[in-house]
């Protein structure tokens, strides 16, 4: 049974007025410079959503599907309850714990900058979003029962939108995939023609090492298939596990399968999606640090951040 729209929606009219539409462009949709940057807060969503379902074996992929004036994104995370319709439609209030990456409820608010009114059908709730935060019903629509499906009805802008889109879902990149322990595949389709496809293979080599293979194709261009060693190191708080600590190696064969390690160019900083923070390391670093409400720059004077640092020198010691 679906909750009580009306009652989130007065209650958020209580706590945030109804001016929200004149404070929210520059506040909540307006935030990035990159206006595409909704595109990641979407895929934390769906990798938190199946870090949360128990016992799934199903479709651990998640699609983008890009036709006319609407985007579908649909994956097979743990289906919204009330607690979830509530913090998707709050500011500042999610549902999630402060290591979880999709732990700010103002992230799905930069899918405004594309969308007036955006919908969620998930399990029982069949929702759209009015000025931000109030939600009403919609239309059920087509889709398979343990599927959620979010539509972003593009605004009307003569198509330039929609091409920002289709080059923002074109330079995600294999490596997105990465570090991620939920999602295994990423797909989009641009007016029902497939367009991109990146895929994720993982296997344990060790205590703490695991091989990871990032494939990825886009709009006939040669395959990437880039393999990378991955080591990681859990790091508690008392008696709870906050995340892993993790550096990525990657990896080059030579014709008789020997391994070596090479420097990457770029060497952003990774708090599961890359960041603004450029490292120089020549191999990749991620880990759960407290970031900018944006999710794109690094605190670091913040005390947590600190102590990231220190587990991940310790950690660089032990994969060296």
């Amino acid at each position: 049974m679906p909750c009580d729209y009306d009652a989130i929606r007065q209650e958020n009219k209580r706590r945030y007025g109804t001016d929200i539409d004149e404070y929210g462009p520059m506040l909540l949709s307006n935030r990035y410079d990159d206006r595409t940057h909704f595109i990641y807060e979407l895929l934390q969503n769906a990798e938190d959503a199946l870090g949360r379902r128990d016992g799934w074996h199903g479709s651990r992929a998640v699609s983008f599907d890009l036709d006319g004036q609407m985007l579908r994104v649909s994956h097979y995370g743990v289906p919204f309850d009330e607690g979830d319709v509530a913090g998707v439609c709050g500011i500042g209030k999610s549902t999630k714990d402060l290591t979880a990456i999709g732990r700010f409820g103002i992230g799905f608010k930069s899918v405004y900058a594309f969308s007036d009114r955006p919908e969620i059908h998930s399990g029982d709730e069949d929702f759209a979003i009015e000025s931000y935060v109030w939600p009403v019903a919609a239309e059920p629509v087509d889709r398979n029962g343990e599927e959620t499906v979010v539509l972003i009805p593009l605004k009307p802008d003569g198509g330039e939108g929609k091409a920002e889109i289709a080059d923002g879902l074109s330079r995600l990149g294999a490596t997105s995939l990465l570090f991620l322990r939920e999602i295994e595949e990423i797909h989009w389709s641009v007016d029902g023609v497939p367009a991109g496809l990146y895929l994720r293979q993982a296997v344990d080599s060790g205590p703490g090492v695991r091989s990871v293979t990032v494939m990825g194709q886009k709009d006939g261009e040669p395959e990437v298939d880039e393999e990378w060693l991955v080591c990681s190191r859990e790091i508690r708080d008392g008696e709870a596990s906050v995340g892993h600590v993790e550096l990525a190696w990657s990896v080059a064969r030579d014709e008789d399968g020997r391994m070596a390690i090479r420097s990457v160019e770029r060497s952003r900083l990774v708090v599961y999606f890359p960041t603004a923070v450029e490292t120089g390391l020549g191999f990749l670093v991620q880990w759960p640090y407290r970031t900018t409400p944006s999710r794109d720059n690094v605190p670091p004077r913040d005390n947590w951040n600190r102590r990231c640092v220190s587990e991940t020198g310790t950690l660089l010691v032990e994969s060296l």
